[in-house]
């Protein structure tokens, strides 16, 4: 947000007012709406006008100064490594302008914009690196109650025997691994695989095993409306029972009411890890 403030309204979560100097990130790119307050986010859908690459779209009356200006855009993420990275993050990132480490965000939003108004040669590969930097400080900012390590989680992606190892889980979610099976897949052994994973991402190899599976379990119970042995068994879980208790010690609420009610929001509980679950 370069100027002015309005009103975010996001499926699914409650609206929050952005002010100039805020930045927001979708991961998943859920529906949303903008307003000036929050009647006006119960009005009819108005359709935005379009814009060219990186031209400036202009909304509403057009004879007085805009009461919001903003600097949109979109990030593609690997396949590869998409589903992870939006799994693990909250559905809506706000970052305030007030917030610790806002004003590197600013300045990069000033450069891209900068970038944007020169049209010079070169610049489509600028703005490709100036959006990267964007992202990657969103990813690292984390507010204080947060405990999922995303900074943590570019630096394993980035170490080629942990990212093997951080594939293997994404594709076999559901099989019972073990700190040596992993180790085995990329070359290492049991002790050396557990201290590297542990020291590069912030966490053991199985909890963040429990972390994925949490995750896909709420994507699941949210979007795909399966029941709950469904859910268990394609997780990995051998009963509804112990992927319920597994689940409401994890998200602070029973899966059941979390499929009833919607509820998408950080791992509140707490988990004691084993090899096999």
């Amino acid at each position: 947000m370069t100027a002015g403030s309005c009103w975010l309204s996001i499926e699914d979560a409650e609206p929050f007012l952005m002010k100039t100097g805020d930045f927001v990130l979708l991961p998943a790119t859920p529906g949303f709406r903008m307003g000036s307050d929050l009647q006006a986010l119960e009005s009819p859908t108005v359709r935005l006008a379009e814009a060219s690459d990186y031209g400036e779209a202009r909304h509403g009356v057009q004879e007085v100064e805009p009461a919001v200006r903003m600097l949109g855009g979109y990030f593609v993420f690997d396949p590869t490594n998409a589903p992870l990275l939006v799994g693990l993050l909250p559905t809506v990132v706000h970052i305030k302008a007030t917030d610790a480490g806002s004003a590197r965000l600013g300045w990069i939003a000033s450069a891209i914009g900068e970038e944007t108004a020169a049209d010079k040669p070169g610049g489509d590969a600028i703005l490709t690196r100036l959006v990267e930097v964007m992202l990657i400080e969103a990813l690292r900012w984390q507010p204080a109650q947060d405990t999922t390590p995303i900074s943590d989680l570019l630096s394993g992606l980035a170490d080629s025997r942990l990212a093997a190892a951080l594939r293997h889980i994404h594709d076999d979610v559901a099989r019972r691994w073990t700190i040596e099976d992993l180790g085995s897949k990329v070359g290492m052994s049991r002790a050396s695989f557990a201290a590297r994973f542990t020291h590069v991402l912030g966490i053991p190899p199985m909890e963040y095993v429990l972390r994925w599976r949490m995750a896909l379990a709420k994507d699941l119970l949210w979007h795909d409306g399966l029941s709950l042995g469904e859910v268990a068994q394609a997780i990995g879980y051998q009963s509804t029972s112990a992927f319920s208790a597994a689940f409401s010690r994890f998200v602070g609420v029973a899966p059941g009411s979390f499929a009833r009610s919607g509820h998408i929001g950080s791992a509140t509980g707490s988990e004691n890890f084993s090899e096999a679950d």
